[in-house]
């Protein structure tokens, strides 16, 4: 069994995925790793760039082909099962390693400390079409902080998300998906939840990985428009979220009540009137004193 697994998932990342797979490859270890790739359909050259390194590296690299599209947290859920490794890596394929030594470093860490389930480190982000890039350490501050390197599952809730993605590295036992894990928006803050369940999050102070952004990029083909669908699958994964950790049920009606507002707004500038107001009603109910603040809010021209 590899001692980690690298659970990549790629759609029409063409001009990018071969720098990912050889950040992976790269990786100096004294252990095995596997590099597990759900490729979805892609309609450019990335399914092709994947059976490359599939016939390249056929002891490492293991190839998920599916036959028809499966969307992103389907993916991610099929790509995560067929990891085998004692821990797991999460890496996109638009982003990218830049540490030989990330691996061996995080997994130092959790083999020494079976506190924690979840170890993470800085990460940069950047575009390819501008000069300008950010440390996330100095984006959220708050979350990724070398004095206060441990952090809880009530850190994750309270503090929100900051977390690059391209930094897990976790125990694989320590998430087991739920039925609704596919139907959510934020699977990376949905995974800290889970993961922070069986055990605490370490933080390594060093930049280890970068973040691109993109027109094509996940997180800006999601969040592109604050479309009905798109505020649907906000408010399921915060009912989610509640029935899982009940304890912070207050803390994320915050969330709730707002979002049943932005839903409001957009079926009510859709046309659908009554659906609009049922959903103004559910979020007064859930914070009746902030009700004066919303009461004349009107829908955009």
């Amino acid at each position: 069994m590899p001692k980690v697994s690298v659970c990549c998932i790629t759609y029409n990342h063409e001009h990018f995925l071969r720098q990912a797979l050889d950040s992976v490859l790269m990786q100096k270890t004294d252990f095995e790793v596997e590099l597990v790739i759900g490729e979805d359909c892609s309609t450019d050259g990335t399914r092709a760039i994947v059976e490359e390194y599939q016939r390249r590296y056929p002891k490492q690299v293991k190839a998920l082909l599916p036959a028809k599209n499966l969307g992103i947290m389907p993916n991610l859920l099929a790509t995560f099962q067929a990891c085998t490794g004692e821990y797991v890596a999460i890496l996109e394929g638009d982003d990218y390693w830049t540490d030989p030594q990330k691996l061996a470093l995080q997994v130092e860490l959790l083999d020494s400390r079976p506190d924690i389930a979840l170890c993470i480190h800085d990460a940069e982000s950047f575009s390819d079409d501008s000069p300008k890039t950010q440390l996330y350490s100095e984006e959220f501050p708050d979350v990724l902080s070398a004095e206060r390197p441990v952090m809880t599952q009530k850190d994750i809730v309270q503090k929100g998300w900051g977390i690059p993605t391209a930094s897990m590295l976790f125990r694989r036992a320590a998430l087991q998906p739920p039925a609704w894990f596919t139907g959510v928006y934020s699977g990376d803050y949905t995974m800290h939840l889970l993961i922070t369940q069986h055990g605490d999050v370490y933080y390594i102070p060093r930049v280890m990985s970068r973040y691109r952004t993109h027109a094509g990029s996940i997180s800006q083909i999601s969040n592109r428009t604050k479309s009905v669908g798109f505020i649907s699958k906000r408010i399921f994964e915060l009912q989610q979220y509640q029935q899982m950790l009940p304890q912070y049920k207050d803390h994320y009606n915050g969330y709730l009540q707002y979002w049943y507002f932005e839903r409001s707004l957009a079926l009510r500038q859709g046309k659908e009137a009554v659906k609009g107001w049922l959903d103004y009603v559910r979020a007064i109910t859930l914070s009746p004193e902030l009700f004066r603040k919303w009461l004349f809010r009107t829908p955009a021209k």
